[in-house]
């Protein structure tokens, strides 16, 4: 399989020191975890590894966030140790983090605009896709674990640069903030593949959530009963491709992955049964059917194991690589392909394909 050419990877000590004071999911282990999967696969060594910008602009933060919400973390933050909601916590370096990832997006998107076949990582922490414009975003109770939107900016900085975008997020929750940040825009699609909304937080992302005013029709949720295996994951991918193809989208100038691997099977927060088979597929089949310049990968959730399996195996798909775990793939019964395949038929009758 062809593949991109190249790995960049920002990576800072900055993103470690956002950190909890008590026991919480969202923590500098993660990090650890991802760093020590990709140096035991190899791809660290082939991977350039540069550190995030030094200059950290709160315009960045502005570009898809409300003033009044960007300022709130930033007092918060200033003030020491507080739970800005009931799942996320924000202490003195969480401002400084979550701008030194939208510092290396907004890199990312350049470096990626300038040269053909690179995967710009940002494997940074806080993570960002469920905060939306002032915060909470769609009707979600809490921020869930998020601070500022580096997938919502790489989408919203290309698209300012005239290239077609599509958004595709992968995290076992669905990415409500940036979908309500693109949910008018019609030059960035956004599918996302999660867990039924109806059975885990943030309770959004239902196949008649499409968009709307410029951007209906451009937004797709494809929703994964709880316990779905490999076989359903992977036909979903397939399915949210059908489906992308049959709205006019044959091909993207850049591909922006919001990348959780909180899907992988036992890996803590869900119930999905996801092997590294379906993270090498979400690479694999993405990669080929719309054949992007460039692609940007930004870090959201994976709190274990789906660290250390998932992730390796998705960037070797995107580099045109072997998957290095080779997992056993998983199994969906009779009843959850039913549920899975009533839902996409929701889907494709609310966008007419």
């Amino acid at each position: 399989m062809a593949g991109m050419d190249r790995l960049v990877v920002y990576y800072d000590e900055v993103f470690y020191k956002h950190k909890p004071w008590f026991f919480h999911p969202e923590s500098p282990e993660r990090l650890r975890r991802a760093v020590d999967s990709l140096k035991k696969s190899g791809l660290w060594s082939v991977a350039q590894v540069l550190p995030a910008p030094v200059a950290r602009d709160k315009g960045l933060a502005l570009r898809v966030h409300d003033a009044g919400y960007v300022e709130a973390i930033e007092r918060a933050s200033r003030s020491g140790r507080v739970m800005f909601d009931s799942d996320t916590y924000v202490m003195e370096y969480t401002y400084d983090a979550a701008l030194a990832v939208l510092a290396s997006v907004r890199d990312a998107v350049e470096t990626a605009t300038r040269e053909r076949g690179l995967i710009a990582v940002v494997l940074g922490r806080p993570p960002g896709h469920h905060a939306g414009r002032k915060g909470a975003a769609m009707g979600a109770p809490t921020l869930g674990f998020c601070v500022f939107n580096g997938s919502a900016l790489a989408s919203v900085l290309l698209a300012d640069k005239g290239h077609s975008v599509l958004a595709v997020d992968f995290d076992l929750h669905h990415g409500n903030g940036t979908q309500e940040i693109l949910y008018s825009e019609r030059r960035v699609y956004h599918v996302d593949i999660h867990q039924d909304p109806s059975t885990i937080y943030p309770g959004t992302g239902w196949p008649w959530q499409t968009g709307e005013g410029p951007g209906r029709g451009t937004k797709v949720n494809v929703i994964l009963p709880p316990g779905a295996g490999d076989d359903v994951y992977k036909d979903a991918v397939d399915k949210s491709i059908e489906v992308l193809k049959g709205l006019g989208l044959s091909s993207v100038d850049y591909i922006v992955f919001s990348a959780g691997f909180d899907a992988y099977t036992s890996d803590g927060l869900g119930f999905l049964r996801a092997t590294s088979a379906s993270y090498y597929y979400v690479g694999k089949r993405f990669l080929e059917a719309f054949n992007p310049r460039s692609v940007i990968v930004v870090f959201e959730g994976g709190y274990s194991v789906g660290l250390e399996r998932g992730l390796p195996a998705f960037l070797a798909a995107l580099l045109g690589g072997d998957d290095p775990v080779g997992d056993r793939e998983t199994t969906s019964s009779a009843y959850i392909w039913s549920q899975y395949r009533e839902n996409l038929g929701v889907l494709r009758k609310e966008l007419g394909v």
